[in-house]
């Protein structure tokens, strides 16, 4: 959804401050910086989920409840760690 001209003219003024203000911080921000950032974060929560999901099969042979639920945990964040990696890219 495009932005709005008055919503246009409001951004670029922010932008402009923020490079007068502080142009080291402003040349370090960079959008291809955030989605990296976004999927290391992604990525490593598929990590940890794969991690909960082997640790929930190890338990549930002593504590089978106990093991299903950490299971069940870890199957939810590999799918979290799946949509967060692959919906903003979807969307380009």
């Amino acid at each position: 959804m495009p932005l709005s001209e008055g919503e246009q003219r409001r951004l670029d003024e922010i932008e402009r401050a923020l490079k007068t203000e502080d142009p080291k911080f402003a040349a370090n921000i960079t959008i291809d910086r955030l989605r990296r950032h976004g999927a290391i974060v992604a990525v490593g929560l598929f990590v940890v989920g794969m991690i909960a999901l082997v640790a929930g099969l190890v338990t549930a042979d002593a504590l089978l409840v106990v093991g299903i639920i950490i299971s069940v945990i870890g199957a939810l964040a590999m799918g979290a760690g799946v949509t967060m990696y692959f919906v903003p890219r979807l969307r380009r």
